[in-house]
């Protein structure tokens, strides 16, 4: 009678290795009767193969509970986690918590349509300027365009950072960029959405010009008159009174040509357009006068506002 076969399966290692690089090996029998022998570069890959069939046999005996085809994947991915230490029960434990995020989690469109529609009731209340407006809705674009599908509780900061990196922007509008998302993300974490910003370890573009102490120059008069005819025609006006009437850039570009009053070399800005929301008398140099007028309108914007900040990204 011959000798009975082993029930569990052997680990044994040999002096002899399998195609000069596999010393180790793991041996035993299939449920039809068929010898298995795995053959592996470490006593710990083999190690972790044989425990697994062997906790398999334990648990469910030798009658058939996995398909070949399963069996065939669950000692694949046994081999493959083995290099990190790491079982197929925690590997399954990993990916369900990932998927469970996935299904509790909207999307970066859906977060985007809600942002934006909180942006624009603050836009209403005059709670934001329009140019606090505009500059987030450039930001969810380009946001939404990347990673519109993506549940927003998988987000990775360093993989938004690096996506930043990857546009053609100049240093500060990736900042810009930046911290428009951060906002973005506390709104989601204000509405229960997010339990943590994905951004909150993760540091802002260094400016080389800070670095290297850049200040922002100031120009002469001989380079403002140059700066002044070089510009286009219509945008000179926003530029003089950026020069010479202390008006902040968006009080320039809400101005009415209206408010202009060259006859009495002052401009009224209106306290609703004004960012402290004071009405604003401002005295008209005689210099500021001379290039506004003919330029001067009974009524109409001063700026073209997006010939403005189409000239803003091309500059950026």
């Amino acid at each position: 009678m011959g000798k009975p076969r082993p029930v569990l399966f052997t680990y044994r290692v040999t002096e002899k290795p399998f195609q000069g690089i596999y010393a180790h090996y793991v041996s035993g029998y299939s449920r039809d009767g068929k010898r298995i022998q795995q053959w592996f570069r470490t006593a710990r890959e083999a190690k972790t193969v044989r425990d697994a069939y062997n906790a398999e046999i334990e648990a469910n005996g030798t009658a058939v509970s996995l398909s070949p085809t399963a069996r065939l994947e669950a000692i694949a991915a046994t081999e493959k986690l083995a290099r990190f230490g790491r079982t197929i029960a925690e590997a399954a434990d990993f990916y369900t918590a990932y998927l469970v995020k996935a299904a509790s989690s909207i999307t970066v469109a859906e977060l985007a349509d809600r942002v934006a529609a909180e942006f624009e009731r603050r836009l209403r209340e005059n709670e934001i300027s329009r140019r606090h407006f505009g500059s987030m809705r450039e930001t969810l674009k380009k946001f939404r365009a990347r990673f519109a599908e993506t549940p927003i509780k998988l987000l990775v900061g360093t993989e938004i950072k690096a996506w930043l990196a990857s546009l053609p922007l100049a240093v500060k509008t990736r900042n810009r960029h930046f911290g428009y998302l951060r906002n973005v993300f506390g709104i989601a974490r204000e509405a229960n959405l997010l339990e943590t910003d994905p951004l909150e370890r993760v540091s802002s573009f260094n400016d080389p010009r800070k670095r290297n102490g850049f200040k922002v120059a100031i120009l002469t008069p001989d380079e403002l008159e140059k700066f002044l005819n070089a510009a286009a025609d219509d945008l000179r006006a926003f530029f003089a009174l950026s020069a010479f009437s202390g008006l902040r850039r968006e009080e320039i570009v809400r101005l009415d040509w209206a408010e202009v009053k060259l006859d009495r070399n002052l401009i009224d800005l209106p306290f609703e357009k004004s960012k402290n929301k004071k009405r604003k008398l401002i005295e008209v140099p005689a210099n500021l006068a001379a290039i506004l007028a003919p330029y001067a309108a009974a009524s109409g914007p001063v700026t073209p506002r997006k010939k403005l900040d189409r000239a803003k990204l091309s500059s950026a």
